[in-house]
């Protein structure tokens, strides 16, 4: 009962294998093609840090010397010297009446000029350049070609027997073609076309030409002028100094005496050791397939199997290491603390005379001395109006085209001609007449080979008619017709201006005091006073110095997976791609190589199929002709062309396959030896493709 049980359940899963095996949601009538995805793996090289870098520092203590320094003990000042103004007399002019602008009109002479008038435009004018027709000869089909049927009898012959002297045969009758007559409408002139020319349409219009141009009048407005009082200074605004002497003051100096380094303490680095683990394969799967089942009745092995994909485990690598747990540093402690020393830490003072305020000066205002004078000023500039003169126009009578000439297409219709011809209503047919065996216990009559019928073509039948065709269609010249003018004289009249006359200012002249120099101070310098005090000084302050040792690394090689493969994959094509496709190729003679109708061939057929990315079979063939090793040859050189073409197109070569069979797959019955048309060679002269499964 367990047997059974067991026997059951694998068959149910070798059956659910099998089923999820096709494509899922597959349609009726449509093929598919299985292509298998494997896993991609590719080595990786992983550096380990074995040993860290670390830090190992030497200190150094502070050096100290002792100067002497001078300072300054009193700054020492400055003392100012009054020094007083210095004063002169200077003659300066005075505007009593300012310079102005008298305007003064100027007028130019009228000019007289020729102006050409437009009266009647530029036109075209059409002409009509009739059709060109020629008669051609037209090959009309007054009777279809069709084919006859010619009996073949069978063959006999006698063969000793008990029983039947003669076996049942057939006989065939053939059944003769049908014909009608047809009435077929031929063109013998075809339908075209015939210009007529439009005139164009004119008319007269009033056109206004102007014969003397606008101008203008210019009249003078004069200047407008008034007497002003206007305040002049004799003796300018001057200052007087007076000095404020500086005052002094002392203050105490601080100053380092004795300078204090830092002591340096090193605290070396501190190390542990420690490991890693390193995944070199990372974890995967993959499929496995179990064995047959011993109780399997299905005639298909793979009904009674069953699919696994089992996982496979990661593989690590454990590397030791040597880490870092503290770096090597540095511990600063100052000589003196500020905060707990009694010494402040060296610094000591000394007495300064110093200026807290400098000498400065105080400025006193001397009011300036001033004069009224009487002086004529210009109030309002002289200035122009201007008054417009209108321009004289007069009207001339123009012939203007409304309408452009045009065509107008007038239609002429096709001419026809009834033809009777001659066609096969119903082709010729064969009908069997069955002949009964007869039977004696003696010879008999046997049939060995059957009869059959053999087509024979019976030509069509041709009229040559005459037709009319147009050759160069009708079309039309343009004639320039040119444009008539009329000279008219026309006035410009004169323009007016003006002209400026410069009118001179009025001075007088008039004597004052002016402040030279202004009164300034001397400054008179008070040298400082120097003494001299000693310190101690920092030389050189503790220090340390770092070397950097470099850390150790150990490269491990790691298996990485770049794309997960699966079982089966499933593509749909269309269902002739599966069958061989012929590539309608025509070869040169003995020539593997591709012409450009060729390559034009594939890019339309074979190229798009291929991006789809499945993979094809590439075959070729000959016919009979020539001997079977050059057609082998042959044969596998054009197949290896057609794959050539399709790698520089950029396809796969791993997806293309080059087949060559020569004369070994003949379609028909044109062997070596038996004679047949060219038609019939050309039937074995081929190359197909088909879709093949990829792996």
């Amino acid at each position: 009962m367990k047997k059974l049980m067991l026997s059951g359940a694998l068959i149910a899963i070798g059956l659910t294998v099998s089923a999820q095996d096709l494509p899922t949601n597959a349609e009726p009538g449509k093929c598919y093609v299985r292509c298998k995805t494997p896993e991609v793996w590719k080595n990786q090289d992983v550096t380990i840090e074995v040993a860290p870098a670390y830090k190992r520092i030497v200190s150094y203590p502070a050096k100290y010397k002792t100067v002497t320094e001078r300072v300054l003990v009193d700054e020492g000042g400055e003392r100012l010297v009054l020094v007083p103004a210095k004063y002169e007399t200077q003659n300066f002019t005075v505007v009593t009446k300012e310079a102005s602008k008298r305007l003064e009109k100027t007028l130019g002479r009228p000019s007289v000029e020729n102006q050409t008038v437009v009266t009647k435009e530029a036109s075209k004018r059409l002409t009509v350049v009739p059709a060109k027709y020629e008669m051609r000869d037209v090959t009309v089909t007054v009777k279809d070609a069709y084919k006859r049927l010619v009996s073949v009898p069978a063959k006999y012959e006698t063969r000793d027997e008990v029983v039947v002297i003669k076996e049942a045969s057939q006989r065939l009758v053939v059944v003769p073609a049908k014909m009608k007559t047809i009435t077929e409408e031929v063109t013998i002139k075809e339908a075209s076309k015939r210009l007529e020319v439009i005139p164009a349409k004119y008319e007269m219009r009033d056109v206004t030409v102007t014969v003397k141009e606008a101008s203008k009048r210019v009249e003078i407005v004069p200047a407008q002028y008034e007497m002003r009082d206007v305040t002049v200074t004799v003796k300018e605004a001057s200052k007087r100094l007076e000095v404020v002497p500086a005052v002094y003051g002392t203050e105490v100096v601080s100053y380092q005496k004795r300078q204090y380094g830092n002591k340096m303490r090193v605290i070396p680095a501190s190390f542990s050791r420690d490991n890693e683990v390193i995944e070199v394969k990372a974890k995967s799967a993959k499929w496995q397939m179990s064995e047959k089942a011993p109780d399997c009745t299905s005639s298909d092995p793979n009904d009674c199997r069953y699919w696994c994909y089992k996982e496979v485990p990661a593989q690590f690598e454990i590397v030791d290491k040597t880490v870092l747990s503290a770096d090597a540093s540095v511990v600063t402690t100052p000589e003196c603390n500020e905060a707990t020393s009694s010494t402040q830490c060296g610094k000591a003072t000394y007495v300064k005379r110093v200026m807290k305020t400098p000498p400065t000066t105080r400025e006193i205002d001397i009011p300036a001395v001033t004069k009224v004078v009487k002086k004529r000023v210009m109030v309002t500039p002289p200035s122009t109006k201007t008054f417009d003169i209108p321009a004289v126009t007069k009207v001339v009578k123009k012939r203007v085209m409304v309408t452009p000439p045009t065509t107008r297409e007038i239609e002429i219709p096709a001419v026809t001609q009834t033809v009777k011809r001659t066609v096969v209503d119903v082709p010729a047919s064969k009908k069997i007449i069955e002949i009964p065996a007869v039977t004696k216990i003696v010879k008999k009559t046997v049939m060995v080979t059957p009869p059959t019928t053999r087509e024979v073509e019976v030509p069509a039948v041709t009229k040559v008619v005459k037709k009319r065709v147009m050759v160069t269609p009708p079309s039309t010249n343009e004639i320039e017709i040119p444009e008539v003018t009329t000279i008219i004289k026309k006035t410009i009249p004169a323009e007016q201006g003006t002209r400026e006359i410069e009118i001179p200012e009025v001075t007088a002249t008039m004597k004052k005091t002016v402040m030279v120099n202004a009164p300034t101070t001397r400054v008179v310098k008070i040298d400082p006073k120097y003494g001299t005090v000693k310190k101690t000084v920092l030389e050189k302050d503790a220090y340390s110095t770092e070397k950097s040792v470099e850390a150790k690394f150990k490269t491990v090689t790691k298996e990485v997976l770049v794309s997960k493969g699966g079982l089966t994959t499933w593509k749909e094509v269309e269902c002739k791609l599966v069958q061989n496709t012929p590539l309608p190729i025509n070869w040169n003679l003995g020539s593997a190589t591709l012409t450009s109708g060729a390559k034009r061939i594939i890019d339309a057929r074979l190229l798009p199929i291929l991006k789809d990315g499945v993979a094809v079979a590439i075959e070729s063939h000959t016919d009979s002709r020539g001997s079977k090793s050059s057609n082998q040859s042959l044969s596998e050189r054009r197949a290896q062309a057609v794959v050539n073409y399709l790698i520089s197109k950029g396809i796969n070569a791993s997806k293309l396959t080059a087949n060559g069979y020569g004369e070994n797959r003949l379609t028909n019955r044109c062997a070596d030896g038996v004679s047949c048309t060219e038609r019939e060679h050309a039937a074995n002269r081929r190359t197909t493709f088909r879709v093949i499964d990829q792996k």
